[in-house]
Order: C-alpha cells, then structure tokens, then sequence
C-alpha cells in the first residue's frame, strides 16, 4: 500500500490512508453477498467515485497555481516593462489593456474556482455525514449476525443432544427387539414341539390320563393340559 504524499495530508486532514485501505476490503466479498456486504460494496464504489472527483479536483488546484504564477510573471515582466520602456509608452499602454484584460480574466477565474470549491466542500461535509452513518449501521448489522451465529450455535448444540438422545433411544429399541425375536424363536419352538405331539398320537394318550371329572371344560368342549394351551 503506497504512502499518500505529505501535501495531500496536510491539505486534507480527513483519513486518506482509511480510503485507500477499504480499496483492499473488496477481496472480501463473496460471490453471493448478504445485505450488508451489497452495501459495502455499494459504498465502496462511492468512496471510488468520490476519490475520483477529489483527484480531478487537485488537479485544478494546482492548475490555478501555476496560473497564479504565471500570473505573477506576467506583473514582474510588466513592471520591468514601465520601467525600461518609457519611450514606447503607446505600445505599452497597448500592453496594459491587454495585462488588464488578463487580469479581469484571472480573477473570474479565481471566483469560478472559489465557487466549485464551496461547493466542493459542501459535498465533503455531506460525504463524511453519510459516511458516519453507514458504519453505524453497519456495526448494528455485524452485531445482529453476532447474535444470530451465538442462537445459530445455542440450536446446533441442542440438535447435538437430541440426536445423542435419539441414538441412545435406537440402541435401547434395538435391544428390544433383539430381546422380542428371542422370544418369538423360543416360541416357535415350542409350537413346532406341541405340533409334533399332536401329529404323533400323543393327544389321546392325554385325554385317557385326564380324570374324568376334568375332562370337560365350563364350556362343555374337552379340556386340554396346561403345556397344550399356550397356543389356544
């Protein structure tokens, strides 16, 4: 980053190295910018277009210095003029419409020139104005997403503990169903067993055992063991 010369910052005391640093504050910009870096940017091209302006400005100051000097010149070569040419006074008074005529000339320059700088100078105001509010509003806006990254992390870190909960809760319901097709093996063992009993005569093998004051049930129909009816 180049130094401003030591005439630029004397003439203006406002912070030229804060505009030269925000030119580099433009890599920052993303491809899809929020809000608040679309009015970065925006400001950025306005500081741009204001650095712009100020340069052309400077140039028209030093301009009217040269032109003050030349000016000046033109007064001493003059006086040197009434001085060695007395003889030649009708070519002088010729000389002196003329340096008049430059004169009048020069000074509705000068009054040109205090004009635009007035005006200049009013815009300057206005700029800086506009330029202290932006920042405000845009350290608001850093502080908003400040706030919204600290909630952003706040829901992520509960996201965090549900989903352990939920793992937890998986690994629980896996042990369950582990535990029910356990179950569910064992008892179609035991079907396949009472089937096979059933299929190889040994039912009535049962009902000669039974008493016969229990071989019926409340409802009338036979009654079967205990180790028959866990599929009934």
């Amino acid at each position: 980053m180049a130094t401003p010369p030591l005439w630029l910052t004397k003439m203006f005391p406002f912070k030229v190295s804060k505009w030269m640093g925000l030119a580099c504050f433009r890599s920052m910009v993303g491809s899809s910018p929020s809000t608040r870096q679309k009015k970065l940017i925006c400001k950025l091209q306005q500081e741009k277009a204001f650095r712009e302006e100020m340069k052309i400005f400077l140039g028209k100051i030093e301009g009217f210095r040269e032109e003050m000097w030349n000016f000046r010149g033109k007064i001493h070569a003059f006086r040197g003029q009434i001085l060695g040419f007395w003889e030649e006074e009708r070519h002088f008074w010729e000389e002196e419409k003329s340096f008049w005529k430059e004169e009048k000339a020069f000074w509705e320059m000068e009054k040109s020139f205090r004009e635009e700088e007035k005006t200049f100078w009013k815009k300057y105001r206005a700029f800086w104005k506009e330029d202290k509010a932006f920042w405000k509003e845009d350290n608001a806006l850093w502080e908003r997403d400040q706030n919204l990254l600290q909630e952003d992390k706040a829901l992520w870190e509960e996201d965090k503990a549900l989903w352990v909960e939920e793992r937890a809760l998986l690994e629980e319901e896996k042990a369950l169903w582990e535990d029910k097709k356990s179950l569910w093996e064992e008892e179609n063992a035991l079907w396949e067993e009472e089937k096979a009993f059933w299929v190889g005569g040994g039912g009535h093998i049962a009902e000669e055992q039974i008493p016969e004051d229990r071989h019926h049930n409340v409802n009338g129909g036979p009654q079967l063991p205990a180790f028959f009816r866990g599929r009934a």
